[in-house]
């Protein structure tokens, strides 16, 4: 009998954290699921930590490494279900991570994609408390309404660890985008949410690990990607740009080129924040900051 729900897991290297990250998906009760662990190359105990599992809903799918887009796409053609989510290979699924979408989705089938909020545990290398996902305010107003586009877009709603979507939305909407490293996952939800209907729930679905030297926590490349994201989406989908708002979105696309050179000039690279100031003025021409900005800049390079 095929699953009800096929999870996505890509995993590179990541043994040391594998086995307790798949646990916390198969401990979900009362859910006929499989979980498709996709192999991107790992040269560590991978291989030997999935042989060892003994549990035939586990999947393995060994590919050589092409990146965690590649990888999830790779899942999703290996998936046997009419419901799929994902799973990253360093967190942990929390009780009610698919029982609670599966039942939404059953109870309303014009739904093909639910988010859920998660937790977000504080940097392994940093003291701190964890925080949610999306924060209380923001998930009420949510919660409240349907999630298109915009909502999308305006709160980078991208964690693919906290939903579940249909199969439909995924076939119709093609697969990941390879050329991002970081936000494949907001660029396929960006895509969903422009033809599908879809819901946010305030109940945690997953704990996030951040870890030092992480690529999430490479700002620069970050904002590089988010801009090249909204440039992307703006090309292949003007109409959502109405859904935006077209003044919103210049001026929030400027603001990510004044941040980009921000964390440019920090890095030391002062020609590239230069670079980045000019296209933030280009859109927004008249905003005073970012003339100062360019001023100083361009006297800074003089000396």
């Amino acid at each position: 009998m095929s699953p009800r729900v096929s999870v996505i897991v890509p995993t590179y290297n990541r043994a040391h954290v594998l086995g307790e990250s798949l646990a916390s998906v198969l401990a979900e009760r009362d859910v006929d699921l499989e979980v498709v662990v996709v192999d991107d190359g790992s040269t560590d105990g991978t291989a030997a930590l999935l042989a060892g599992l003994g549990d035939r809903r586990v999947r393995p799918v060994v590919r050589p490494h092409a990146g965690i887009a590649a990888a999830r796409n790779a899942g999703i053609a290996a998936a046997r279900a009419p419901y799929i989510a994902f799973h990253d290979s360093d967190d942990v699924a929390l009780p009610g991570r698919l029982a609670v979408p599966l039942a939404f989705l059953g109870a309303h089938p014009e739904v093909d994609l639910v988010i859920q909020n998660g937790r977000m545990l504080p940097p392994e290398d940093e003291p701190g408390a964890e925080a949610p996902w999306i924060r209380p305010r923001v998930a009420r107003a949510l919660a409240a309404r349907p999630i298109g586009v915009a909502e999308a877009f305006r709160w980078n709603l991208g964690q693919l660890q906290g939903m579940c979507f249909t199969r439909r939305a995924l076939d119709a909407t093609g697969p990941l985008d390879p050329s991002f490293t970081i936000l494949d996952d907001l660029d396929l939800v960006l895509r969903v949410t422009l033809r599908f209907r879809a819901v946010f729930l305030d109940v945690p679905a997953f704990a996030y690990r951040r870890h030092r030297g992480g690529v999430a926590r490479d700002r620069g490349r970050i904002r590089e990607e988010a801009i090249r994201l909204a440039e992307k989406l703006a090309r292949e989908h003007p109409e959502a740009i109405d859904r935006l708002g077209r003044a919103a979105f210049v001026r929030r696309q400027a603001r990510r080129w004044a941040r980009l050179a921000s964390a440019r000039l920090e890095a030391g690279d002062a020609r590239g924040a230069r670079a980045a100031l000019a296209e933030a003025r280009a859109l927004y021409p008249n905003h005073l900051a970012y003339r100062l900005r360019a001023l100083w800049l361009a006297l800074r390079g003089r000396e």
